[in-house]
């Protein structure tokens, strides 16, 4: 063979070599000979060295918005009423019962009485005339307590019959119907109880028996 020929065939040998390494495939992906391009010691496989501890992953928020935290307010034990409760109740006045009347001797000051009118309450017509449009005659309704009703409380002294308190609802003693009368001087009392066309309640305490 001449030396031409010797150089064709090298070039053409080394020009399939060539053309086969281009074509050849690259290794896959889960090859377990493919590296990837990273050593051993980069890859980490199952090395661990110890410097991470494993932990829960934080959990993931389903709402933004906090919900309400409730909260059971604190109980106050109620205080205690520092007074002796003498007498609790309602009575009706009408003209078959118009006074009651009850002794004490306040030896611990003070002398405390409640009291809440529920008044006899009537209603009248009142005509009048209009002041709109053709001035027609109209009746008005007005309902207001009776000028009979009313009620007093008298606390005297028992032996002299002299008053110390008096208070009530009513002719001169005016139209609030929830008062207290407050009493702080030792003594032996009549107290008195007196109405008409009433339904009151009453309660009287004192500062010990």
């Amino acid at each position: 063979m001449s030396k031409v020929y010797k150089s064709l065939f090298v070039v053409a040998v080394m020009i399939l070599v060539l053309a086969s390494a281009g074509c050849a495939e690259m290794p896959a992906a889960n090859d377990p000979g493919w590296s990837g391009g990273l050593s051993p010691e980069e890859q980490g496989g199952e090395d661990d060295p110890g410097y991470l501890t494993p932990a829960t992953p934080y959990p993931t928020a389903t709402n933004s918005m906090a919900g309400p935290t409730l909260s059971k307010p604190t109980e106050v034990p109620p205080t205690p009423d520092p007074y002796v409760t003498l007498f609790n109740k309602t009575i009706e006045f009408s003209p078959a019962h118009l006074r009651e009347a009850y002794s004490f001797n306040l030896t611990a000051p003070p002398l405390i009485i409640d009291f809440d009118v529920e008044p006899k309450m009537v209603t009248r017509e009142k005509h009048t005339t209009s002041d709109y449009g053709s001035k027609k005659d109209v009746v008005v309704k007005q309902t207001y307590p009776s000028e009979d009703s009313w009620f007093a409380v008298t606390v005297r002294e028992r032996e002299s019959g002299e008053i110390v308190a008096e208070d009530g609802f009513g002719k001169r003693f005016g139209t609030a119907t929830d008062k207290r009368m407050y009493l702080g001087k030792f003594g032996d009392y009549l107290i008195e109880l007196s109405g008409n066309e009433a339904k009151v309640h009453i309660k009287m305490r004192a500062g010990g028996i």
